[in-house]
C-alpha cells in the first residue's frame, strides 16, 4: 500500500488558472490558492516540493499552517517540531528536515514585532537545545539580506514574486535576486499566517549546526566532519522541551 504522503503520478508543472476558478486573477487569490489548496505535490526521499526550475533548483510552495494540507506538506524529519510550535500558537513560514544537497534541519518563525522575536530567541536559548539562529533571511528592498562569504553557501533567502501571474515558473534563484518590498512581503505573510499585521519579523533556527559558519575553517570542518547524530540529538532535545515555551498570542 502506498503511503499517504507518496506521489502517485509524475508531476507536470501546471500552475495556471483553471476554467472553474475565474477568480485567480490577483496576487492574493493566487497565493491563497497555492497556500491552502495546491501545496507541494512531490514527496521524494523526504523532500517536499512542486517542481524544479530551469537551473535544477527545487521550487517549494509556501503552505499555510491554517490549511487542511499543511501536515502532508511538512517533511517527516521536521514535522513534529513544527506542529508542536503550531500548538503553542507560533507562526511558522518555512521548514526543512535536511537533504544531501542541504543538510541543515531548520524552522522559520514569524512575529509581529522585534520584541516578540527577541523574547522567543531568549526562551529557546534557555532550553539549551543546541540550536543556532539565522537572522539574514529577508531580501526586501527596505531590508536586503547580506551576501554570505564566498566559502559558505549556507543560509537561505525568502523568495516570493508577489505580482507575477507566473511566479511559480520563475527560477528560484532569479526570485532571490529580485527583492520585493516590505509591503508585498507583509501582504504575502498575512495570507499565509491568517493575520492582519502591518509589519513582520522573522527568525530561522537550525539544529546541531549553524546555517552559516563564522570562518572558512569552521565551514571546512562541517563539510568533512558533519555528524548527523548532533542534529538528531538537538532535535530530539527540542521536542522534549518545546512545551516549556510561552504561548504566542499575538
Amino acid at each position: 500500500m502506498k503511503s499517504h504522503y507518496e506521489i502517485l503520478a509524475p508531476y507536470r508543472q501546471q500552475y495556471q488558472q483553471e476554467s472553474n476558478e475565474p477568480d485567480l486573477i490577483s496576487p492574493e487569490a493566487r497565493h491563497k490558492y497555492a497556500m491552502f489548496v495546491k501545496g507541494n505535490d512531490h514527496l521524494i526521499n523526504g523532500r517536499t516540493y512542486c517542481s524544479k526550475d530551469e537551473d535544477g533548483n527545487y521550487i517549494s510552495c509556501f503552505v499555510s499552517q491554517y490549511s487542511d494540507i499543511i501536515e502532508r506538506n511538512l517533511e517527516p524529519g521536521i514535522r513534529k517540531a513544527v506542529l508542536s510550535l503550531h500548538e503553542k500558537g507560533y507562526l511558522t513560514f518555512t521548514s526543512c528536515q535536511g537533504h544531501d544537497d542541504s543538510r541543515h534541519r531548520y524552522i522559520g518563525v514569524l512575529f509581529n514585532t522585534k520584541e516578540q522575536k527577541h523574547d522567543f530567541i531568549s526562551e529557546v536559548d534557555k532550553l539549551d537545545c543546541n540550536v543556532y539562529w539565522y537572522d539574514n533571511v529577508l531580501n526586501s528592498v527596505e531590508r536586503p539580506c547580506t551576501e554570505s562569504e564566498w566559502w559558505d553557501d549556507g543560509g537561505m533567502t525568502v523568495h516570493i514574486v508577489y505580482d507575477d501571474k507566473k511566479f511559480h515558473e520563475v527560477p528560484q534563484q532569479k526570485c532571490r535576486e529580485n527583492p520585493y518590498t516590505d509591503e508585498e512581503l507583509t501582504k504575502f505573510w498575512n495570507i499565509q499566517s491568517n493575520r492582519n499585521y502591518s509589519h513582520y519579523e522573522c527568525i530561522v533556527f537550525s539544529f546541531g549546526y549553524p546555517m552559516v559558519e563564522t570562518s572558512f575553517w569552521k565551514a571546512v570542518k562541517k563539510y568533512f566532519f558533519y555528524d548527523q547524530t548532533k542534529v538528531n540529538a538537538a532535535y530530539s532535545d527540542f521536542l522534549t522541551k518545546v512545551d516549556n515555551l510561552s504561548d504566542y498570542l499575538a
